[in-house]
């Protein structure tokens, strides 16, 4: 058995982002740009009115002023005269400030007098409620990194630089089969002996969470010829991953017909509870995770080691779990021959991370990690930690993530 940390450090090492290509931009949430954004041109383009109001020069202004207003520019429009000395001109939020004019006095301090004429109610100097051409970008500049992940905002500034096809890392596809002859899909009639698939449905979700792309494969038994083809078309995948079959039992077949098919097999056994029989391999370019059957087990190995992966495929540089600091607040039992991770619930309160121990009976209740939102890390032994003491915990993907 290896260690947590080389059993990640294996993994992160056969990881390399995934070819480019371009999407949407309106459909570009959660992919990572696989090339740096450079500006086109100057944002704004031209000095811009920041509020309505009205343009003018400003040293020939002042409160008590009365003003005669020449015109009108909206949004969108350019006046192509300037505007006379001492006379101001209405603008509107966004439009090009005109020649003649070094200011915007907003309308709330000014007061209609007339037909075409106002009233200064206040000061106004150069360069007031005017947003100056390239301010804010300029051409040529760098605004965006390759990798970085694209939400909101960077959708919006990818508009701006006229990016609507950005050139982006493929998310990985992760195929996904279950395996045991006792496995019946949900909604199926459950015979004694058997029970509901749930893996493949629990890592679906995982999947999307961590920015990849599901593909269940569904229920292979436990004979040799049924698992072979079942695996046989998961590996075209860029990641597969087998829940079941990879322990000690009888008919834990999947790493010897792993080894049969040409897979690579880079670790098997992780000296870890729970999730301890997880296998990794590679076949080509892609990989192979032979997770657990029980559901913990496998929603933790997939937590500690498929998602990682999946982030670096995604072209996210440097990504790996971030272990944190908190403090417990309630008794954690351990017993185990193994370092042990126990799920737990987490907040943060005046700056600390308190760490709640949960009713979890074990890597078969997955029930016992609904309401949880992350794992603490306890080392191996026979004892009780109490109250009060510093622990490591994990947050899982999509709940709140990092300090």
């Amino acid at each position: 058995m290896i260690s947590i940390e080389k059993a990640l450090e294996i993994v992160l090492s056969q990881a390399k982002p995934l070819p480019s290509m371009n999407v949407r931009l309106q459909n570009a949430n959660g992919y990572r740009l696989s090339e740096p954004v450079f500006a086109d041109m100057d944002t704004p383009a031209f000095d811009r009115a920041m509020m309505d109001g009205y343009a003018l020069l400003a040293s020939l202004s002042g409160i008590g002023r009365e003003i005669e207003v020449d015109g009108i520019i909206r949004a969108g429009e350019i006046r192509s005269e300037p505007v006379p000395p001492g006379k101001a001109v209405k603008i509107m939020t966004g439009a090009p400030i005109p020649e003649g004019a070094d200011a915007v006095i907003q309308v709330e301090l000014t007061s209609e007098i007339g037909e075409n004429r106002i009233r200064l109610n206040g000061d106004v100097f150069p360069g007031d409620n005017v947003t100056r051409k390239g301010s804010e970008i300029k051409k040529g500049q760098k605004i965006l990194p390759q990798g970085i992940e694209i939400d909101p905002a960077v959708a919006s500034v990818l508009a701006v630089a006229g990016k609507n096809k950005p050139k982006v890392f493929r998310l990985p596809e992760v195929g996904i089969l279950s395996t045991g002859t006792e496995l019946v899909e949900p909604g199926d009639p459950v015979e004694p002996g058997q029970i509901r698939e749930s893996n493949s449905y629990g890592l679906s979700v995982q999947c999307n969470l961590w920015g990849a792309k599901p593909v269940r494969l569904g229920i292979a038994g436990d004979d040799p010829d049924q698992l072979k083809a079942a695996i046989q078309s998961g590996l075209k995948f860029d990641i597969l991953a087998i829940t079941g079959g990879v322990s000690m039992g009888d008919y834990d077949l999947i790493p010897d017909i792993l080894r049969e098919m040409g897979v690579e097999i880079l670790f098997h056994k992780v000296n870890q509870k729970p999730g301890k029989p997880i296998l990794y391999g590679k076949f080509g370019n892609n990989h192979v995770f032979g997770l657990p059957g029980n559901p913990v087990a496998a929603f933790l190995d997939f937590e500690l080691y498929v998602g990682p992966l999946i982030r670096r495929m995604a072209g996210e540089e440097g990504f790996e779990p971030k272990w944190l600091s908190g403090i417990t607040m309630g008794e954690f039992r351990i017993t185990s021959d193994k370092p042990h991770m126990k799920p737990a619930r987490v907040e943060l309160v005046d700056g600390v991370w308190r760490v709640e121990p949960t009713s979890s009976m074990g890597s078969a209740d997955i029930l016992g990690i609904v309401g949880t939102n992350a794992f603490a890390k306890f080392h191996e032994g026979r004892y009780t930690v109490p109250s009060g003491e510093k622990v490591q915990f994990l947050f899982h993907r999509g709940k709140p993530y990092g300090a």
